[in-house]
């Protein structure tokens, strides 16, 4: 039987770094650490969140759950923009980004805007793949 292996957009690739797959859904951090801004994308040939089975709208729920708390408790945001846009990447995926009063597009938002160029290091990635896997374990 040929099975068709799941790839991440190109796209995505580009614009994040690959933290760790967990169930059905792939973790992505967005490359500019200006903000806490995570993507999730469910292993799906669906384009829109409705369309999910449940069981995969709940792991991916879940997902967002645990890294909105995540954002709110450890890195003290305030706000979480939570989005599944895909107008120009039609592959489904999710933002939960972290917002607050002092990051530097706030009160507008962060699609197609331009944020000061800040990136992790291999640290932050490793401590945030290891802090995750954590709570979702």
């Amino acid at each position: 039987m040929n099975q068709h292996k799941f790839v991440v957009h190109l796209q995505l690739v580009a614009d994040s770094h690959e933290l760790f797959r967990w169930k059905s859904c792939h973790l992505r951090l967005h490359k500019n650490a200006t903000l806490p801004w995570l993507i999730v994308i469910p292993e799906t040939t669906e384009i829109e969140f409705h369309d999910l089975p449940t069981e995969l709208q709940t792991e991916v729920t879940h997902i967002s759950q645990v890294v909105s708390d995540y954002f709110k408790n450890e890195l003290a945001t305030e706000k979480i923009n939570f989005a599944a846009i895909g107008n120009v990447v039609q592959q489904l995926h999710i933002h939960v980004i972290g917002r607050n009063h002092q990051d530097p597009l706030w009160p507008d938002v962060v699609w197609g805007r331009e944020l000061p160029r800040k990136i992790y290091d291999q640290k932050q990635l490793k401590n945030l793949v290891d802090h995750l896997k954590g709570l979702l374990n």
